[in-house]
């Protein structure tokens, strides 16, 4: 059972779009595809369409996204929503709405309405216990509940109520969610991580850098405790592709989506032709060998320059 695994990655989830392109012009469809935060929106679409055709309508979704629809309203109104105690520096309705157009062009309401056979897993954090809320695992969820949930990053935007409850981005819980996904019964996992978002060398320049370069952080350590203990499980072959192309591109900057499609084709084709042959091993072998694979990947991914990673991914 082949599945794909989405992280977050904001504006850059645009990568992930490039990638996908190869990977079905190449034949590899997946059974379940798991996203999490932009990775949820690209995984949703993914589901209902597996096909060459439905990563280029995916495409054409993203390029019309603008900071308008994720970000609306001058700076003055973030700082009178800020001192106004609102929950959140930017409201989603627009977001919502262009959510909902998108889902009802491609006829899609519930998890039951993905009829590809693909199954589709989106992640969410639940706001009081911070523990991850796998929406799919029932056919009646609904799939605007689930990607807006998972993309309520704060303090940009607020907490998506659902059945009752609050839902935060669900980074804070799995951002690359390969563990869910062998959870769900994968026994080959390609990990598409929107990776290099947090730059160590760049000075901090206010609350809002304090508190990315925080999330960061944190995310980058559950990234890595997730990939080790997926690698240890026996059966489970995990493709570990870290897209690191704009690490330095602003949230709100969404004028480079066909330039970042691009560059998420270059990463995945570098990776696919690159790829080693298996040798027959012993689990434990095998379990070691790939841990270090993702391993060494995982620093490249955090040091790389953003315009190289074609080339760096190819000689990696």
């Amino acid at each position: 059972m082949i599945a794909f695994a989405l992280s977050g990655g904001g504006n850059r989830g645009a990568l992930q779009v490039g990638a996908l392109q190869v990977l079905l012009e190449r034949g590899v469809k997946p059974d379940l595809v798991v996203g999490t935060s932009a990775g949820a929106l690209n995984a949703a679409f993914l589901a209902s369409n597996p096909t060459p055709e439905g990563t280029r309508r995916l495409a054409r979704i993203w390029e019309r996204v603008s900071k308008d629809d994720i970000y609306p309203g001058v700076y003055g109104l973030v700082l009178w929503r800020l001192v106004r105690n609102c929950p959140s520096l930017y409201s989603n309705a627009n977001f919502e709405r262009f959510v909902r157009g998108c889902l009802r062009a491609a006829r899609l309401c519930s998890f039951g309405d993905i009829a590809t056979g693909v199954r589709l897993y989106i992640v969410a954090a639940h706001l009081g216990t911070g523990a991850e809320k796998v929406f799919g695992d029932g056919t009646t969820d609904s799939i605007l509940d689930a990607i807006m949930s998972s993309t309520a990053l704060p303090p940009f935007h607020p907490p998506w109520r659902c059945n009752g409850e609050l839902y935060v981005d669900g980074g804070l819980a799995a951002n690359l969610p390969v563990r869910i996904a062998a959870e769900r019964g994968a026994r080959e996992i390609f990990a598409l991580h929107v990776a290099g978002g947090v730059q160590r060398d760049l000075p901090l320049r206010g609350v809002l850098d304090i508190s990315g370069r925080a999330l960061g952080a944190l995310g980058e350590r559950q990234v890595q405790s997730e990939l080790q203990a997926v690698t240890e499980l026996p059966n489970v072959e995990l493709h570990y592709v870290p897209l690191t192309a704009y690490a330095h591109l602003p949230l709100w900057d969404f004028l480079h989506t066909t330039e970042m499609i691009a560059e998420g084709r270059a990463a995945m084709q570098a990776y696919l032709d690159a790829r080693p042959r298996v040798e027959a091993k012993t689990e434990s072998s095998r379990a070691r060998d790939s841990w270090n694979r993702v391993r060494r990947a995982f620093e490249w991914g955090r040091k790389v320059s953003p315009r190289a990673v074609a080339r760096t991914t190819r000689t990696e």
